[in-house]
C-alpha cells in the first residue's frame, strides 16, 4: 500500500473497533520474522504523565548516544508521531511499508487459522512500530501503554524495566471505577522478575496494590518519591530547578516544560534510569545525559505557549486529574480572566473538569474535539456558566477565530484531540490533512 492507501486501511480498522484480549496479538508477536530480543523495552503506564515521562526517558537515552525508538498513543496532528526513532517521525514510505507488513502477517495468520480476526488499529500501529523499530536497529524502544496495562497490546512482550507513573479514575467504563481495580488494571505490565518504578504517592491505595503485585511477581520495586528519595524543586520563570536526590546519586537539572507537575515526570524518567544503571548487563546513563536529556527535552499539547495575538495555551487535559495540574499552574502563574475554548469527549467526568476551569475565564467558547463518534455536544455545558458570556461554535477552526476576537489570552483544553486539531490551525490552517 502507499500512504494515502495506509491511511484510508488504518482509518477503516479504527471504525471497526477492538477487543480487550492478548491472544491474537500474542500470536502476531510470536510470528514477528525479526529477532525482538535484540532490543531493550522499557514499557510506561499509568494513567496521567505516561506520555511526558516515556518523552524524557527517550530525550535522556538520545542524549547518552543509544538508538532509541519511542512509540506512543494517541497523536497530536499526525499519526506518524506515534513512531519515532531519535526524535525523528517515522517517514511516510516506512509507515505504509510496515503497516503494510504488518497486514499481510495478519492476513497470513488467518488464513491458518491462527488468529480468529485481523489486528485492530492499535494492533497495527504497535506491530508497525516493532517493525520499524527492527529495521532501524534501535538499541532501546520505549512503548506507552494504549489503554489499561493488562490487555494493551504492549503487554505482549517482557520489557526490561516497567514504569507505572500516577493511577485515577479515567475509562472506567473498562477498568473499573475503583482506584483499586484501575491499580490492579495498570499493574498487570509487571512481569516475572522484571523491576517496575512507581510514580505514585507512597500512602496512596495505588501504590500499595502495584507493591503487592511487584512482590507476587518477584519483580524488584522502586518508588520515585518516599524516604530515600527526595526532590527539591523552584520556580525560575522559565523552569523548574530540580534537585532529585535517592539513596544512590543526586541529579540536578531544569525542566523547561510548563507545570509542576512535568516535574514529577521528570524524576520518574530519572528514576527508571537510574534503576537500568544499576543492573547487570545494562547500559551506563551518565548523570550529565541525564542532565541534558531532561533539559532538552520537548513535548507538545502539554502547556504549550503560543506568543500569539492573543496568546495561546494549549493543554491536551482530558480528565479531572490532569485538568487539576493545569489548574495549578495556573494559580502559580497567576492566570485569570481568560477566554476558555473547551471540547471534551462524552465518556469524562467533564462537568467536573469544566467547573474547575470556569473561575480562571471571563468568556467561554464550546466546541467539539474534532472525533465526532465520542464528541460531547458542545451546547451541553451552557447551563453550568451562566454568569459567564457564552459561544457555541461546533467547527474548532471557526471556534478559534471567535475565541480571539475577545482579545484576551486563550486556553484551550479539554481534549488532546482538541488540542491536536488547534495546534494544527496554529502551524498550517488545518490544510495538512494530517488526520
Amino acid at each position: 500500500m502507499d500512504y494515502p492507501h495506509t491511511l484510508a486501511y488504518l482509518e477503516d480498522l479504527e471504525t471497526k473497533g477492538f477487543k480487550l484480549t492478548l491472544h491474537n496479538i500474542q500470536e502476531l508477536v510470536d510470528h514477528f520474522p525479526y529477532d525482538l530480543g535484540q532490543i531493550k523495552f522499557i514499557q510506561v503506564a499509568g494513567t496521567n504523565g505516561k506520555g511526558s515521562t516515556c518523552h524524557f526517558i527517550t530525550s535522556i537515552l538520545q542524549a547518552a548516544g543509544f538508538n532509541v525508538g519511542l512509540f506512543i498513543s494517541p497523536h497530536l496532528q499526525d499519526i506518524r508521531e506515534r513512531i519515532t526513532v531519535n526524535g525523528t517521525w517515522i517517514s511516510k514510505t516506512d509507515f505504509a511499508e510496515s503497516v503494510t507488513r504488518v497486514m499481510e502477517l495478519g492476513e497470513d495468520l488467518a488464513s491458518r487459522d491462527i488468529i480468529d480476526h485481523l489486528p485492530s488499529f492499535f494492533e497495527h500501529l504497535f506491530l508497525a512500530a516493532l517493525d520499524y523499530f527492527s529495521h532501524r536497529q534501535v538499541q532501546v524502544a520505549v512503548l506507552e501503554v494504549g489503554l489499561g496495562g493488562r490487555l494493551d497490546a504492549t503487554s505482549t512482550l517482557t520489557p526490561n524495566l516497567a514504569v507505572i507513573t500516577t493511577i485515577s479514575r479515567d475509562h472506567t467504563r473498562l477498568l473499573g471505577k475503583r482506584i483499586r481495580d484501575i491499580a490492579a488494571e495498570k499493574a498487570g505490565i509487571i512481569k516475572h522478575r522484571v523491576p517496575v518504578v512507581s510514580g505514585c504517592g507512597t500512602r496512596s491505595a495505588a501504590n500499595r496494590i502495584i507493591g503487592a503485585i511487584a512482590q507476587k511477581k518477584k519483580a524488584p520495586f522502586f518508588n520515585v518519591f518516599d524516604t530515600h528519595n527526595r526532590l527539591a524543586s523552584e520556580d525560575l520563570d522559565t523552569a523548574y530547578g530540580c534537585t532529585y536526590t535517592t539513596a544512590i546519586d543526586r541529579y540536578a537539572f531544569r525542566v523547561f516544560l510548563n507545570g509542576r507537575h512535568q516535574v514529577k515526570n521528570a524524576c520518574t524518567a530519572v528514576k527508571a534510569i537510574e534503576v537500568l544503571n544499576n543492573r547487570n548487563g545494562f547500559f551506563r546513563v551518565s548523570t550529565e545525559a541525564i542532565r541534558q536529556g531532561i533539559e532538552e527535552n520537548f513535548v507538545p499539547g502539554r502547556i504549550e505557549v503560543f506568543p500569539l495575538t492573543p496568546p495561546v495555551i494549549l493543554d491536551g487535559s482530558h480528565n479531572v486529574q490532569s485538568v487539576e495540574a493545569l489548574v495549578r499552574f495556573l494559580e502559580e502563574k497567576k492566570k485569570k480572566d481568560l477566554t476558555l475554548l473547551f471540547g471534551v469527549l462524552k465518556d469524562k467526568q467533564y462537568r467536573k473538569m469544566f467547573s474547575l476551569l470556569l473561575p480562571y475565564a471571563r468568556q467561554i467558547v464550546l466546541t467539539e474535539p474534532p472525533f465526532a463518534r465520542r464528541a460531547l455536544e458542545a451546547g451541553k455545558l451552557v447551563r453550568l456558566c451562566s454568569d459567564k458570556n457564552v459561544t457555541v461554535i461546533k467547527n474548532p477552526a471557526l471556534a478559534l477565530q471567535a475565541a480571539r476576537q475577545f482579545k484576551a489570552e486563550i486556553l484551550v483544553t479539554g481534549s488532546l484531540y482538541l488540542a491536536g486539531e488547534i495546534r494544527n490551525i496554529i502551524h498550517h490552517g488545518g490544510q495538512d490533512g494530517c488526520r
